[in-house]
């Protein structure tokens, strides 16, 4: 009997101090990572700040080139849509 209750003591201090040492690996890795998710954040909204305000009443338009969609024959034919009712 006292041969299962040292074993069993063994377990489980093995288990706690396994617990304790993952728990504190966590920890530490889970702190690195906030680290770099807060820096990247800070200069995320550093850059946001130092881009060029807009002026009130001042509007930008941005043009886009029209694409030329030119169809070749081997392409298929051209359906007119019709709305069946």
């Amino acid at each position: 009997m006292t041969v299962l209750l040292k074993i069993l003591l063994i377990l489980f201090g093995i288990w706690f101090i396994g617990r304790t040492i993952i728990r504190g690996i966590f920890s530490w890795f889970l702190g690195d990572v906030e680290k770099q998710l807060n820096s990247q954040i800070r200069r995320q909204q550093e850059a946001a700040v130092h881009q060029k305000k807009k002026r009130d009443g001042h509007v930008t338009i941005n043009y886009q080139p029209k694409s030329n969609k030119n169809f070749s024959k081997e392409e298929g034919d051209y359906v007119d849509f019709e709305e069946v009712t």
